[in-house]
């Protein structure tokens, strides 16, 4: 095959894995990554031997990453471990680890509910397996599509009633059909995304019961993974160099300029940058359809968050408060209704913090507008920070009591500090808005006609996170290889 030069601009998920794939395959991989590492949002930062996670605290495969790295041959390379859920509140504490049991957890805690929980939990059953089922089997690929419905309906019949339920509907709409109990319902309301459709509702419950990850060593170690299996295979990773600018002529992308102006030629340019960003400051409007400026300029962002990283020592007390952690992940609802979210990783991989310490990760949704951005507001900006973060520490020691008193390392970000760092716009947590009623759909013929030139990651697709981002590198990956193999042929003949 003829060594066809691309360009991939950010070196997160998507881009690491669309190289891989592209090297493997013996074409000529470039990625350039403006900040000082690889891994974008899926990445970690070091503390005193913390090993801290930058964005997402665990992740689904969803039928995708695992069969990606199989395919790749780094299954072996890169080990992973099951991660947990729970709702808390009070001093009760509910694990999310299979249908029958929250069922079970939640009657004794509402006895009065018992119908509304038993039809919910009936269709989560059946709507989470039937789920997770499916997409295990080659579906996200285009493979055994046909093989898996029929199995489907064979096996898991109600799957189709399920779906149906789902169909049109969110996860708030949802629970208001099955659930009158409002305390009940804002429990179930605070999982997940805070408006996100009946089908990714079942998704999410899937991915509760069966399929929830965390890479041993931390995420930055999954990023290396794929970085390293690139550059075996001959591709080159540029990190802190920024790409200014797609190169465009009569329709067609032939390379990019460099922040410091030094332009790279290649024969396909691959973006896995944040897409509005690539669409309007790397492409520039001038060479978009209105059609898609329109769609650009309307779109939400995923909710960002809030987070405080915290390195905790140990005491046999704490030790003791520690055990309230059933899984390692808890949404929790404070005193004043107010729901944070917590994930005890080093309960989940002891090797990312000292021996006998933990790693705690505290979160809640916060407004990207709410925080002040300019040059005149920095002081004011740190202010509100360090106020934000007292109260998020707060609020974790109605959780954890004593937790203050056991904090060796702090940290903290804004969705600002997100924005900045992992370049997701507006900090935003999983691409695009997952409320069905913001969902843009993109049909690149015709949105993005621009030859020689492919969008790749979580903002090109709906739901986004990981599997998203792979998924449509995997896709896009083949794409190319198949057109160098044509261009070879023709060459040839």
């Amino acid at each position: 095959m003829s060594q066809k030069k691309i360009i991939i601009i950010g070196g997160g998920l998507a881009g690491l894995t669309v190289a891989a794939y592209l090297a493997r395959a013996g074409l000529k991989v470039t990625i350039f990554e403006k900040h000082i590492q690889i891994g974008g949002y899926v990445s970690s930062f070091v503390r005193k031997g913390f090993i801290f996670p930058s964005g997402p605290t665990s992740f689904g495969s969803n039928g995708v990453v695992f069969p990606v790295l199989k395919e790749l041959g780094l299954d072996e390379k890169q080990k992973f471990v099951e991660s947990g859920f729970q709702i808390s509140w009070e001093n009760h504490d509910v694990a999310l680890d299979n249908a029958n049991s929250v069922y079970k957890s939640l009657l004794e805690l509402y006895p009065g509910e018992k119908r509304d929980l038993s039809h919910y939990f009936r269709w989560v059953k059946i709507g989470a397996i039937g789920f997770h089922e499916s997409i295990n089997n080659g579906m996200m690929f285009g493979r055994n599509i046909i093989k898996t419905i029929v199995k489907l309906i064979i096996h898991h019949p109600l799957f189709i009633w399920a779906l149906q339920v789902a169909k049109k509907q969110t996860n708030r709409s949802l629970h208001n059909h099955f659930i009158d109990n409002d305390d009940l319902r804002k429990k179930m309301n605070q999982l997940g995304y805070p408006v996100m459709s009946g089908k990714n509702t079942l998704g999410m419950w899937g991915t509760y019961f069966f399929d929830s990850w965390v890479p041993i060593g931390g995420f930055q170690e999954f990023a290396n993974t794929l970085a390293s299996f690139v550059q075996q295979n001959g591709g080159e990773i540029h990190v802190g160099e920024q790409v200014n600018r797609i190169l465009v002529k009569d329709g067609k992308a032939y390379g990019v300029e460099l922040n410091d102006g030094e332009i790279a030629h290649s024969d396909f340019v691959v973006s896995a940058a944040d897409f509005k960003c690539t669409c309007f400051d790397l492409i520039g409007k001038e060479h978009l359809p209105k059609s898609l400026i329109h769609k650009l300029e309307n779109v939400k962002p995923s909710e960002p968050v809030f987070s405080v990283w915290l390195g905790l020592r140990n005491s046999a007390e704490f030790s003791e408060k520690l055990k309230r952690f059933k899984n390692s992940h808890a949404y929790f609802t404070c005193s004043d209704g107010v729901d944070i979210q917590l994930a005890l990783l080093s309960k989940d991989d002891p090797s990312i913090a000292p021996p006998e310490k933990h790693c705690l990760t505290i979160r809640r949704l916060s407004s990207y507008e709410n925080w002040p951005s300019g040059r005149n507001e920095i002081e004011n900006y740190k202010i509100i920070k360090n106020a934000n973060c007292e109260e998020l520490i707060a609020r974790a020691e109605e959780f954890l009591p004593g937790l203050r008193a056991h904090i060796e390392v702090q940290e903290s970000a804004t969705p600002l500090t997100f924005e900045r760092y992992t370049s997701n716009w507006k900090g935003s947590t999983a691409g695009w808005n997952w409320n069905p009623k913001f969902l843009p759909h993109f049909d690149f013929e015709k949105d993005l006609p621009l030859k020689n030139f492919y969008p790749i990651g979580h903002y090109v697709f709906n739901p986004g996170g990981v599997p998203t981002a792979m998924i449509t590198a995997w896709y896009i990956a083949h794409e190319i290889i198949k057109e160098s193999e044509v261009d070879y042929l023709r060459s040839e003949l």
